[in-house]
């Protein structure tokens, strides 16, 4: 499984709130949108409010999410929403509120019903144990950890901050993070063990063709699954995709990944690298599936390639200067079979995106082809 965690910790998550079972630590407005559903429900979370980590309590009341600061005095020792009633910690104001049946403020009329605990995606941050690290992302590093989750030890991709987060790092770090709750596949990630491109560059001459085209089917396999769901991931790469302990591709690194929506325009490139960018997003900052699709070509390269940096011996402004002014398209290695060479060049590296190819069209063809190899098994998982 994934997880992500923000390596920041806050004075307030060191407070005995940590304790109590309905405290949630470091959580967005959208997640406890998510969690809570039922009239009344409630749930405690940390947040950051005009500068500094504050206590809220959230709830559901009349369909509706309402999110109240929890007042302290300066030494910590009384606790209210309102003047009316303060009490000695959290937990008991809480209480005194939810016994009593009093609205946590007399304007919002808001009664507390039912506590709702954490989730099982949100993980304590004594459970983690790092074992090793895999590589990074567009926010911080990932590594191999072993987390207790429900009283058993997994192993799991944690990201971490490389920085202290301000409140929109934070944010989109969560967003990330939210994304990957969504999707259930088996070449997205979930367990690992280590990632596609080091394993290409160890094993050049031990990695055959049958598995190439295997991790290539599975790739695609798992951008097809982001396209339905109208995902764009906008860093398809080798240096993106982890390897599980059975060596299945598994589709990772969300940070730049935008959901429910088939284009957007991005005025900062600075984060992902040129040469994975399809023209229309280096010339017009516009994203899109199909500029997912074009990536994936470049993907297929590095595979075949074992792990070589895309056009070899060229700067990212000879790169862009040859595409756009000469139409280059990156010859593949010899070892290449035509049909994946041909692929990538009609189907995903189509100057213009509306003659590009889908990724479920790119993937039936990759099935296609493998179909007849007698030296590839390759079965749909569902």
């Amino acid at each position: 499984m994934t997880t992500t965690t923000d390596s920041t910790s806050s004075t307030t998550e060191a407070t005995t709130e940590k304790n109590i079972d309905w405290f949630h630590g470091v959580l967005q407005r959208q997640d406890a949108d998510e969690i809570l559903q039922k009239h009344g429900s409630f749930l405690l979370r940390a947040s950051e409010v005009n500068g500094k980590m504050s206590m809220i309590l959230s709830v559901r009341h009349d369909s509706k999410l309402h999110n109240f600061v929890v007042n302290c005095d300066g030494n910590g020792e009384n606790f209210w929403f309102e003047g009316y009633h303060k009490e000695k910690t959290i937990e008991q104001l809480v209480h005194w509120h939810m016994t009593n049946g009093i609205p946590v403020t007399k304007v919002s009329g808001v009664k507390l019903r039912t506590p709702i605990g954490k989730p099982d995606w949100i993980i304590d941050h004594d459970s983690v144990v790092f074992i090793k690290k895999l590589g990074e992302g567009a926010f911080g590093e990932v590594s191999l950890a072993e987390c207790e989750i429900g009283g058993q030890k997994v192993e799991a991709a944690v990201k971490t901050m490389r920085c202290q987060m301000t409140r929109e790092t934070r944010a989109a770090f969560m967003k990330e993070a939210r994304l990957m709750r969504k999707y259930q596949h088996p070449h997205i990630v979930r367990i690992i063990d280590g990632s596609l491109l080091s394993y290409l560059r160890k094993n050049k001459t031990k990695t055959t063709l049958s598995e190439r085209l295997r991790f290539c089917i599975e790739s695609a396999d798992g951008l097809a699954y982001l396209e339905k769901k109208q995902c764009l991931h906008r860093d398809i790469a080798a240096r993106n995709c982890l390897l599980s302990l059975t060596d299945q591709i598994k589709i990772s690194d969300f940070g730049l990944s935008d959901d429910k929506r088939t284009e957007m325009q991005d005025d900062t490139l600075g984060k992902v690298p040129v040469k994975w960018l399809a023209p229309e997003v280096m010339q017009d900052k516009l994203y899109s599936l199909k500029s997912d699709v074009w990536a994936f070509g470049v993907l297929m390269w590095e595979i075949y390639a074992d792990g070589a940096d895309p056009y070899p011996g060229m700067t990212n402004l000879q790169t862009r200067a040859k595409i756009f002014c000469d139409d280059y398209r990156m010859p593949f290695p010899e070892i290449t079979p035509p049909m994946i060479a041909e692929i990538a060049l009609k189907s995903c590296w189509t100057k213009s995106p509306a003659e590009r190819a889908t990724m479920k069209s790119v993937l039936l063809k990759l099935k296609d082809f493998s179909a007849p190899a007698s030296d590839v098994s390759f079965k749909e998982r569902k």
